[in-house]
Order: structure tokens, then C-alpha cells, then sequence
């Protein structure tokens, strides 16, 4: 399904971006099985970056996030690429406490965001920023890319919780004026409703939210569909583990019973033993 619509707007002198990320923040709510609150602002990081991965250039685009701060919530990392797969951690996934001053305080008003992004060019592009004091994930990706990208930028994520700890909408919209962007525009954009665009998606769908809130003065850009997927796998952990060398994989299987790996972005646990030795170097 695509949730997921890119636009220019306002005589195509605006970039927006607006996806419905419900099922992606669903979908990390069941893996790591976390509280309301942690669900709430890690949704919020996962709606954000499904914002940073949809505009990578290159099909092997790839994007990471690391959260460091004070925050209850600890740190939080999320990852994604060109085909808008979308995965990540948070360290604590269960703070507890309800609304927005439990929420800022798992987010932390203390600490650094970084993005590494690899366009595929010759080295991938590093940038970061202080988190603004004011525990707000909205506010720290508009300052990263007011300081590290020097692109104005306007975004608001929602995520939005049932009483059964079940998100029932989660979205992200935004606004980036493109260079030549005038004045009027850059005061049109300033003065936008992220929010109730956002209620737009919720009722209508990403398409005919966009459409209600900007008529026909809005081109289609791309849609496409974003989703929650790790790219880890026992077939790829295998051929990880024929780079330590049979010696000492099979060393490390006498001494603790087995190789034990972890996939923090999918809570996956796997197990390797001799067997599995076996396999990896063809032996019977």
C-alpha cells in the first residue's frame, strides 16, 4: 500500500513530504514491545526518518539516525534507505509516565543528533546538532537541518495511542522551500498548518489529504509505500561468521555452547552451533 506521497507545492517552489507511518510504528511496537511513551517519541524518529529516506537520491541511498541525550528513553537509533524500509532501536522501551512532559523527558533536552547519509557517492555525509532544550523531535530535526544542511525545513510527526497500547495513527509531514523559493512563499510556508494536514491524512489517506489541503495547486513528485523491514537474516549472520574464520567460531561454540547474536533493530535472537559449523564451512 502506498503511504507515502512527495509534491511540490505553492507553484513548485516547495518540497512536501507526507507519509501515514502507522503501520511502521505498529509494526516496532510489536518487536520490541514497548510502552506508550517510548512508542510515542521512537514513532516519532521512525516518522521522521521515513521523511529523510524518501528524499536519498541513488537506489543504494542508505540513512542512519543516533539520538545520544539524557533522556529517559536513552539512546535511540533508527536506519533506512531508497526502498523506504525503515527499522531502529530505543534503548528503553519501557519509560513510563503520560503525556508530553513524559514524552520530552524520554527524548532528552540534553544531547546530540547525528545522520550519516550515503547518497552513494565517494563518502557519505555526516552532519549533527545540539538537541534543543526543549525535548521535542520535531524541533531537533528542524534544527539539524537549519545547522547541518542549511535547508529551511517545517515538520511535524504525530503518533497517536489507543488504550490498548496500540498506535492507531502515526504520519509525518514536511515543508522544504526549494532555493528560489520567494519571500511570499517562505511566509506562506512559515505560517502553514502541519498539524492540520496531518488530521487531513488521518481521515482521508496521504494522497487526498494532500489534495483537500492544497486543491490543484500541488504536483505530484512520486508515491510509494514505506514499511518497517530489518535487513538482517540467518543466511546473512552466516556469511558474516565465515569471516571470523572456522578456528575460532569454533572455539567460541566450546567455550559458551554456541555463537549468539542479536539484531537490536528486530529483537531477533540467533543461535549457531556445530552444526551449523558444519554448513557454513561444507563440512558433513
Amino acid at each position: 500500500m502506498k503511504n507515502l506521497v512527495r509534491a511540490l507545492v505553492y507553484e513548485n517552489q516547495v518540497s512536501l513530504t507526507a507519509a501515514d507511518t502507522t503501520d511502521i510504528v505498529n509494526e516496532a511496537i510489536q518487536l520490541h514491545n514497548l510502552s506508550r511513551v517510548s512508542a510515542t517519541v521512537f514513532g516519532k524518529a521512525l516518522s521522521a526518518m521515513t521523511f529523510a529516506s524518501a528524499c536519498l537520491k541513488q537506489e543504494t541511498g542508505e540513512i542512519s539516525l543516533a539520538v545520544k541525550s539524557d533522556g529517559t528513553g536513552g539512546d535511540i537509533a533508527v536506519s533506512g534507505n531508497r526502498n523506504l524500509y525503515i527499522r531502529g532501536y530505543i534503548n528503553n522501551v519501557k519509560v513510563d509516565g503520560t503525556g508530553l512532559d513524559a514524552e520530552r523527558a524520554c527524548f532528552g533536552r540534553v544531547g546530540s543528533l547525528t545522520i550519516v547519509r550515503d547518497d552513494g557517492y565517494n563518502r557519505p555525509f555526516v552532519g549533527a546538532c545540539a538537541l534543543p532544550s526543549g525535548g521535542d523531535v520535531d524541533e531537533a530535526f528542524e534544527e539539524y537541518y537549519r545547522i547541518s544542511e542549511q535547508l529551511p525545513t517545517k515538520i511535524k510527526t504525530c503518533v497517536e495511542m489507543d488504550e490498548n497500547g496500540k498506535c492507531s495513527f502515526a504520519g509525518v509531514v514536511c515543508l522544504q522551500p526549494l532555493p528560489f523559493a520567494d519571500e511570499k512563499t517562505l511566509e506562506e510556508v512559515e505560517k502553514f498548518d502541519l498539524r492540520g494536514l496531518l488530521d487531513e491524512i488521518r481521515l482521508c489517506g496521504v494522497e487526498r489529504g494532500v489534495k483537500n489541503r492544497f486543491e490543484e495547486n500541488w504536483e505530484v513528485w512520486e508515491t510509494r509505500e514505506a514499511r518497517y523491514k530489518c535487513n538482517c537474516s540467518r543466511e546473512y549472520l552466516a556469511e558474516v561468521l565465515t569471516s571470523l574464520g572456522e578456528t575460532q567460531m569454533r572455539q567460541i561454540i566450546r567455550e559458551d555452547g554456541a555463537v549468539r547474536a542479536h539484531c537490536h533493530y528486530c529483537n531477533t535472537d540467533y543461535e549457531f552451533t556445530d552444526e551449523d559449523a558444519d554448513r557454513i564451512f561444507k563440512k558433513s
